[in-house]
């Protein structure tokens, strides 16, 4: 599927420190958060696998009294598929389930967290993602539950949306899954699934709990 993920954090890490570098000499030049990821257990339970792991250096410059300092920010995206069938749309087998993991810094200052990220309800992390995602459309909002994600109580919204399946060059149906963020430690951990519909059903919902409530974050 086209959903580059990683955009999300970029986008809130990159905002967050324009707010807080324009007003204050406290924040240092380089911020980072930690990566998050499924546990190997958690992985051999469900068949998903490894896709990428990697770092999103977002670099900002801010303007002040004629003083320009460049703040970097180090966030971290990890990225788990699985391969299902899709022969009753005639097509084979595509890695098409994908879960991802988000983390990125809290960017705070005496007690006050200055990453909008931190502010955002999953309705609004999913018109992030629409914002940054032009194959994801037609999202409509069908349910959520509760869920533990690194020992906190949070919610897991899901949605229905059409996406494009890159690899079989069509648009399918597709369930998508995102958890309210959790704080933990320095950073904003988020979780974001999505896997296509098998008449409605929701095949994948069971994995993608499994996943995220095995979350590891240093």
């Amino acid at each position: 599927m086209t959903v580059s993920r990683r955009h999300l954090l970029a986008a809130g890490a990159t905002a967050g420190t324009a707010l807080v570098a324009g007003c204050t000499d406290l924040v240092a030049d380089e911020l980072a958060s930690d990566p998050a990821g499924v546990s190997q257990a958690a992985l051999e339970e469900t068949g998903y696998a490894e896709h990428t792991v990697e770092e999103v250096v977002v670099e900002r410059t801010i303007g002040r009294f004629g003083i320009e300092r460049t703040i970097e920010v180090s966030n971290w995206y990890a990225e788990y598929d699985r391969s299902v069938t899709l022969d009753a749309l005639g097509l084979g087998r595509f890695q098409a389930s994908v879960v991802s993991v988000l983390t990125t810094p809290q960017v705070s200052m005496l007690g006050k967290t200055f990453n909008p990220v931190g502010e955002y309800s999953t309705d609004e992390l999913v018109a992030l993602i629409q914002d940054r995602y032009d194959q994801l459309e037609d999202v409509e909002r069908v349910g959520e539950e509760p869920i533990s994600v690194l020992d906190s109580e949070t919610t897991l919204a899901r949605y229905r949306a059409k996406a494009r399946l890159i690899e079989a060059g069509t648009t399918l149906d597709v369930f998508l899954q995102v958890s309210e963020l959790v704080s933990h430690g320095d950073d904003f951990v988020i979780g974001v699934a999505a896997y296509p519909q098998a008449g409605g059903f929701e095949t994948e919902s069971g994995a993608v709990r499994t996943m995220l409530e095995s979350l590891e974050h240093e």
